[in-house]
């Protein structure tokens, strides 16, 4: 008897799934999916150099893990096309005895886990290393639990140049990674982010690489830019196709305020999501805010079925007579709505704070960053069951996890530093802006407008010690775009400012610190 009639021999004991035939070495495996032959590749490898292999069920990405130990021949009672077609490509002998077109999970609902992991994947070694990716990531949904509150904010990504369309997809790629792999699973993206790109980068990132059952994406309707209530299923079919799914987790009314709020009354936006709540294109709804509390108060009792708002919230808006964090989020808590928190680093101008304000940090907690006090301060609020982090590179990733993979509130000495630091930080004149970008999208005169905002704050923070850097990378970015002195004063930009600020006026100011 050949190897692979031994193989096939072995596979019909009671119970059995895999067998593997090398030689004179014989071993039989009971359990389901593809976790037998991860299990092998992990703990005896070298069996499966040159071996014959027989299978229950072999899909795709069992035959990449085939292929990746070096197995010489397969039989498989039930077999993909995907499995015959990688077969196929990398020479390896096959058999079946039925042929299917593909692999369901389970229930027979949607394709099986590890076959969406390695749809877009050709190379065994890749696949391998994603499969056992996508095993614990699955184990830790498995173990159930509330969902940890730390959410993917995909709105500053790390960039390759100064265009916010070169997304440096690799570092992304990690990033996702290492955020799911610690358990973490909230991914929120936007119509507009990026230039209109950021749902592109979802797909790429996260959508093609993973199993539907290993996150949750939430995107956002852009009301300021419907013309009609048509214009909503339109951009809808749109994000479905751009992010490569087929319903969103959560779905956002986006930056209602009170210049867009006459729109969604109009095009009956909330009656639009409760709609594809009940196609189940979306799980729950609700929307983003910057305005009043007043306003806020009166869409909450307007549209009670709201599931859920997204406010900004970090410890140095929370009395701000502008942005109003507190009041608004009392007003959330007034209604009963679960609360996500955007910008609680305030577009990073809390990840780097004046000397003496980080020394205040590190008197008490010189183990903490300084960005993980202002994560902290939002995630602990009553209500609070989401905080997004734009996190822009895999270090920032990194400490982000660190301290909100078991993450523990500000404690009472805490929450007195940070009343402190914020003071401190009002006492330098910082411009309070968040780098959402929304005010760039139609200026006439490509004005990068938080780059130079940013830039003008840390020439507060670091006064002269940083000049010539400040100064070269001002001039750099002046090189492919415009000067803040080449400000036509048309106010486009302060129509869109969520924090409300008097944009013209401050490009008044950074052309006098870095054009003078």
């Amino acid at each position: 008897m050949n190897a692979i009639d031994r193989a096939k021999r072995l596979l019909s004991s009671d119970g059995a799934t895999l067998s593997v035939v090398n030689g004179k070495r014989e071993r039989i495996y009971y359990d389901r999916g593809v976790k037998s032959l991860t299990d092998v590749l992990d703990s005896n490898r070298a069996l499966l150099g040159g071996a014959s292999v027989a299978d229950k069920l072999v899909g795709k990405a069992a035959a990449m893990l085939m292929i990746s130990g070096g197995v010489a021949e397969v039989y498989g009672e039930v077999m993909s096309d995907g499995a015959v077609e990688t077969f196929e490509k990398f020479g390896t002998k096959y058999s079946f005895g039925t042929r299917i077109q593909g692999i369901t999970n389970r229930d027979g609902t949607a394709p099986c886990p590890m076959e969406q992991t390695v749809k877009y994947i050709d190379d065994p070694a890749v696949a391998e290393e994603a499969i056992k990716r996508t095993q614990k990531i699955l184990k830790l949904r498995a173990q159930g639990g509330k969902m940890k509150k730390l959410g993917f904010g995909m709105m500053r990504l790390p960039l390759l140049s100064s265009d916010q369309k070169d997304i440096d997809f690799e570092q992304v790629n990690k990033m996702v990674d290492e955020f799911l792999l610690h358990g973490f699973e909230y991914f929120d993206t936007a119509w507009m982010y990026h230039e209109h790109t950021s749902e592109i980068v979802a797909r790429e990132c996260l959508v093609k690489r993973y199993p539907r059952e290993c996150f949750k994406l939430a995107t956002k309707l852009p009301v300021f830019s419907l013309t009609c209530a048509e214009d909503m299923q339109k951009i809808f079919d749109e994000q479905c196709k751009k992010c490569g799914v087929e319903y969103f987790d959560y779905y956002l009314l986006h930056n209602l305020n009170k210049g867009d709020y006459p729109a969604v009354q109009e095009y009956d936006a909330f009656a639009f999501a409760r709609k594809l709540k009940a196609e189940g294109k979306i799980r729950h709804y609700g929307f983003s805010f910057h305005d009043t509390p007043q306003l806020l108060d009166r869409i909450l009792t307007e549209h009670p079925d709201a599931e859920f708002v997204q406010l900004q919230i970090n410890y140095l808006d929370w009395e701000s007579e502008g942005v109003q964090s507190k009041n608004c989020w009392e007003v959330a808590r007034k209604h009963n709505k679960p609360v996500i928190v955007m910008e609680p680093v305030k577009g990073g101008t809390l990840a780097k704070v004046p000397a003496d304000a980080e020394g205040l940090f590190r008197a008490v907690r010189p183990d903490m960053s300084v960005p993980s006090w202002a994560i902290r301060f939002a995630a602990g609020l009553d209500g609070v069951f989401m905080v997004l982090s734009g996190m822009s590179n895999l270090e920032q990733l990194e400490d982000n996890v660190s301290f909100m993979e078991r993450f523990r509130p500000l404690n009472a000495e805490e929450r007195l530093t940070v009343n402190k630091v914020s003071g401190v930080i009002k006492g330098t004149g910082a411009i309070a802006c968040t780098a959402c970008r929304y005010c760039t999208e139609n200026c006439p005169k490509n004005i990068p407008i938080p780059d130079y905002f940013s830039l003008y704050n840390l020439h507060l923070i670091e006064g002269k010690n940083g000049w010539s850097s400040q100064f070269n990378y001002y001039e750099a970015l002046t090189a492919d775009h415009g000067k803040a002195s080449d400000c036509v004063k048309c106010g486009a930009c302060e129509g869109h400012c969520p924090q409300h600020l008097k944009i013209r006026d401050l490009l008044e100011k950074v052309s006098g610190v870095f054009e003078s």
